[in-house]
Parts: C-alpha cells; sequence; structure tokens
C-alpha cells in the first residue's frame, strides 16, 4: 500500500469553541514531500543564504570598479558629468583637434615622400645642385636648355602667346556656377545659379 499525502488541519472543541490545535514536534518529524524534512530544507535556505554577497562584499567590488575606472584622475576629473562639462567647455579645441587629424597625411602618402626623398640621395640634403649631382640625360637637358635649343612639343602653340592676348586673357570676365550670389561678382561675369 503506497503512502498518499492528504492535507489535514487537526482541531479540536475547547471550551465549546472549535480550534485549530498545533502539535508540537520537531523540524526533522515534518516531511515537506516523500524525502524532504523541514529541516532538511531550512539547512539548505540557510546555506544559500550564506553564500550570497554581503552588502560589504558588493560595496567593496563596487569600490574597487570605480577605482579601476578614475585610474587615479585627478579629483576635478574624476566623473563623467565632469569629464562631459570640460569637452563641453573645450569644444574649440574638440574641434581644432579633430580638423587637425582629419587633414593629416596617409601612410602611403608620406611613405611614397619618404621613397621620393630616399630616391635623391645625396641631392636631398643640398641647397644647390651642381652639373656634377646630374645623370646625362638630364645634364643634356639643362644645357640644351641655357643654350636655347630647348624645345617643346607645343611650341608653335607657346610661340603665338603675345603680351597682347594675355591682356586680352586677363580682362575677361569670371563664370560662376553656384547657389549663392558669389561675393566677387563684378561686370562682365557671369553666374549660373544652381537651385535645387
Amino acid at each position: 500500500m503506497s503512502n498518499v499525502t492528504k492535507k489535514a488541519i487537526l482541531r479540536a472543541l475547547v471550551e465549546g469553541v472549535l480550534t485549530d490545535l498545533m502539535v508540537q514536534t520537531k523540524a526533522e518529524n515534518v516531511y515537506l514531500d516523500d524525502t524532504t524534512t523541514v529541516a532538511a530544507k531550512l539547512a539548505e535556505m540557510v546555506t544559500a543564504i550564506n553564500e550570497r554577497a554581503k552588502s560589504t562584499d558588493v560595496t567593496t567590488q563596487i569600490s574597487a570598479a570605480i577605482n579601476g575606472l578614475i585610474n587615479g584622475a585627478p579629483d576635478t576629473y574624476d566623473t563623467l558629468k565632469e569629464i562631459a562639462d570640460y569637452i563641453a567647455s573645450h569644444e574649440d579645441v574638440v574641434a581644432g583637434l579633430n580638423a587637425a587629424i582629419g587633414a593629416k597625411a596617409d601612410k602611403s602618402t608620406v611613405e611614397a615622400i619618404q621613397a621620393t626623398v630616399s630616391a635623391l640621395g645625396a641631392l636631398a640634403s643640398k641647397s644647390k645642385v651642381a652639373e656634377a649631382d646630374l645623370d646625362d640625360s638630364l645634364k643634356s637637358k639643362v644645357n640644351a636648355a641655357a643654350q636655347g635649343n630647348h624645345s617643346h612639343s607645343n611650341k608653335t602653340v607657346l610661340d603665338g602667346i603675345t603680351a597682347e592676348k594675355v591682356a586680352g586673357w586677363d580682362g575677361k570676365g569670371t563664370v560662376y556656377v553656384q547657389a549663392a550670389q558669389p561675393a566677387g561678382l563684378a561686370a562682365g561675369d557671369l553666374w549660373i545659379q544652381t537651385l535645387e
């Protein structure tokens, strides 16, 4: 025959009144289910409570985390609010730094310049270049130019440029293509206004 668990209340008539009775017993004698006593469950709960972090442990861990975040910063900048206020009051400096970072040459450009300077060898440190510093091909070109024997493939075009033509070109108006009226718009200029 198996044990069947049923809920029951122990009652008795005490001085004519139906009264629920409390039975005095030990926790080892009261079972929550077929195998677990109240005493065992209480011991389990006490162990679990004792394993939980104490408020002093939590406070210590929080303090350690905050100190790690501050990492020795001066008192005037040891909170996020103080840092945010400082940045807000120095936005012009931040903008300047951002602009400087954005304007810096990228690594490949610097490396290309370094390669060019390295290729110049001894010439890179000279303020003047002598004929002896030039290779034969460049020497002949420089000498030809010095003697007036140098020529360009577009020599006829260059020969056609006169002082009159230069003055005429300088007197021509400027063509502007933009949305707002150009500040330097003068008589003879053309302004093509772009519309959205």
